[in-house]
């Protein structure tokens, strides 16, 4: 039985309350600030400062021109008598800002503690960006500078090749309002994130550690929005058995649409930096043009001192980046490593042979005279290399 036209009226009456509550709960808007406000203090780009890389003030903006030796770059701008408290809403706008770097908000505090530090939005173009540092722990007391930093893509892009000139042209801090609060939501959904690389990361990253100030992310809002939909259809539209199933299945599929459309638009950005830093290569070239050229290089060290090694040599990696440990093993090939955490199953029964190598990559010395503590035990073992990053070593005998 078709549902009254009253019932039709309600239901929808009753649909938009209950989203609008739920967007501006997830905005994370509060009821006792004003619709909007025009109160903030402005920071053209002309006040900042380069602190890393090189920047020229043209008129009111800043024109960074290059990065640091670290392949990043820092401005910084005094914020004198800025309570952190009044200006919970940051807005931002650059110019021509690359697809290749990552942004950060910096800011300093009265009390002397160190710099914080927080992922914000990349710009794309000359769009404003809103950010809602209320969701930023840090962000409480006095404010003194305020700056941005910029690197390049983690995992993405190679760090020597990833500065573009851009312009700063101006920041500002806004006090708390429903507007505000609302832009910054928009500019969550909308924003580049390319700190995000697995698949969970789509409903919400806490757990693997992103540090950005956002809302619950779109593909979960809309699935609360789908369940609300569902809730009040059963109860006002009265929606039973089959017809009822049917609303089930379209809200299943508009949800999946828009979780496949989201990460569509990731999988886009990607390819878009990927165009950018290799498309103009040489397909020979291209090899030799990685993200992580540091741990390229690790790697051919390792192959180059193990060249004579027996091709069923046990090699086992220690390092505390499961990434480091992940791509030193692929560029290591054809090398018989493993994670030195996780002993292949011939090792975990019978122990470490004489002769197995033990590689400690960005590790802390560990070796005392000849004699190396592993997996519970004392190794006595013969050194290879020892550097800052990298030490080898062969196992000679297992002491106890």
């Amino acid at each position: 039985m078709r549902p009254s036209r009253a019932r039709r009226v309600a239901f929808g009456l009753a649909l938009a309350v209950c989203w609008g509550l739920l967007l501006l709960l997830v905005a994370g808007v509060d009821w006792r600030t004003p619709p909007w406000t025009d109160s903030g203090r402005a920071f053209p780009g002309s006040n900042f400062r380069p602190v890393s890389g090189h920047a020229d003030a043209q008129g009111q903006h800043l024109q960074v021109a290059a990065a640091g030796a670290d392949h990043a770059a820092l401005q910084v701008a005094p914020a004198p008598g800025l309570e952190a408290a009044d200006f919970p809403i940051l807005t931002y706008q650059f110019d021509e800002f690359p697809r290749t770097l990552e942004l950060s908000f910096v800011f300093r505090t009265a009390d002397g503690s160190d710099v914080e530090t927080v992922s914000v939005p990349a710009p794309r173009g000359s769009r404003t960006v809103t950010v809602d540092l209320s969701r930023v722990a840090a962000w409480r007391g006095r404010i003194v500078e305020i700056g941005f930093a910029q690197f390049p893509v983690a995992q993405l892009v190679p760090p020597q090749h990833a500065f573009r000139p851009f312009g700063i042209i101006k920041a500002k801090l806004h006090g708390a309002s429903w507007a505000g609060h609302l832009r910054a939501l928009v500019s969550a959904w909308s924003a580049r994130t390319p700190w995000q690389l697995i698949s969970v990361s789509a409903l919400g990253p806490n757990e693997i550690g992103d540090r950005t100030p956002h809302p619950l992310r779109l593909p979960l809002v809309v699935a609360l929005a789908l369940g609300i939909a569902m809730a009040l259809a059963w109860a006002i539209l009265r929606l039973r058995g089959r017809a009822l199933a049917r609303c089930a299945l379209l809200g299943l599929a508009l949800g999946w649409l828009v979780l496949d459309l989201r990460w569509l638009c990731e999988l886009d950005y990607k390819r878009s930096v990927d165009r950018e830093v290799w498309g103009q290569l040489p397909i020979a070239q291209r090899q030799d043009h990685v993200v992580d050229g540091k741990l390229k290089a690790v790697a051919e060290e390792l192959k180059a001192l193990l060249a004579d090694e027996p091709a069923d040599r046990h090699v086992l990696l220690s390092t505390h980046s499961p990434y480091a440990a992940l791509r030193l093993m692929y560029h290591a090939a054809p090398l018989n490593m493993s994670f030195a955490s996780t002993l292949p199953g011939a090792l975990a029964k019978t122990g470490l042979p004489p002769g197995a190598i033990i590689v400690r990559y960005d590790m802390p010395k560990a070796v005392v005279g000849s004699s190396l503590r592993f997996d519970r035990r004392i190794l006595r073992v013969q050194t290879l290399v020892q550097d800052k990053h990298l030490a080898v070593y062969r196992v000679v005998a297992v002491k106890r």
